[in-house]
């Protein structure tokens, strides 16, 4: 792919990661527990995109570091978002691989998905807001070169990046569809988890509250409460 096709291609991506990712936003905002539901499926259906964006970065990464004139010659990105690239990628992988996993996993495994799955999208955001502000302009210019049809600028490979941009689309509303019965592992999540929790805390307790309350048999057969026995414990025969 040319230099300029990938920078359209990454741009366009770009600009549709937009409004899911804030939708995903609201639903944190809103209550992540009484939407989750929608916060699932928008999280899955962003994976082809993002994943097509690792691909397009990643691409011009690998080609300016082997030296191709052509990725030389369009020059390094900017210094201070060069050395961020690494974080956000870590921190992109992070993110939807715990995410993905707290719908699979159990028990151990399902503990950790969780834990990384909150500060990762802490992350995941300042980073995200850190490179919108940077790339938002240029790539809105770039992706509407790339869409009007009276394009002075037509770089090769038009088609083929909107085949990879509807591909993108369609199969992340599909997986986040086809996903959709299976939602009650991750909404069931904090309930299964306190469960889990409460149980293994009762187990653990060297006396229940049931034992407790179970009340006390004399040699005859009668109940006698606790607080009989110690009182006759203590009183002089």
């Amino acid at each position: 792919m040319n230099p300029d096709g990938n920078k359209r291609l990454t741009a366009a991506v770009g600009v549709l990661l937009i409004a899911p990712v804030l939708v995903e936003i609201a639903t944190v905002l809103l209550g992540v527990r009484t939407f989750m539901s929608w916060h699932v499926f928008v999280g899955l259906a962003l994976i082809p995109l993002v994943v097509l964006k690792l691909a397009t970065t990643g691409w011009r990464f690998v080609r300016y570091y082997t030296r191709s004139r052509a990725y030389v010659a369009e020059g390094p990105p900017q210094t201070a978002m060069r050395l961020l690239a690494p974080f956000f990628v870590v921190a992109t992988v992070v993110l939807f691989g715990s995410g993905v996993a707290m719908g699979l996993l159990h028990g151990h495994g399902l503990e950790i998905a969780s834990r990384l799955h909150g500060p990762a999208s802490v992350i995941w955001l300042v980073l995200l807001g850190l490179h919108v502000l940077v790339y938002l302009r240029r790539a809105l210019r770039s992706t509407a070169d790339d869409v009007l049809q009276a394009d002075r600028t037509a770089v090769r490979g038009k088609t083929a990046r909107r085949y990879a941009l509807a591909t993108a689309v369609v199969c992340g509303l599909v997986i986040g569809g086809a996903l959709v019965p299976a939602q009650h592992r991750w909404i069931n999540i904090r309930h299964d988890h306190h469960g889990r929790e409460g149980q293994s805390a009762a187990r653990n307790s060297p006396f229940s509250q049931e034992q407790s309350q179970r009340p006390q048999f004399s040699t005859t057969g009668n109940a006698i409460p606790m607080a009989a026995v110690w009182t006759r414990r203590i009183e002089p025969p």
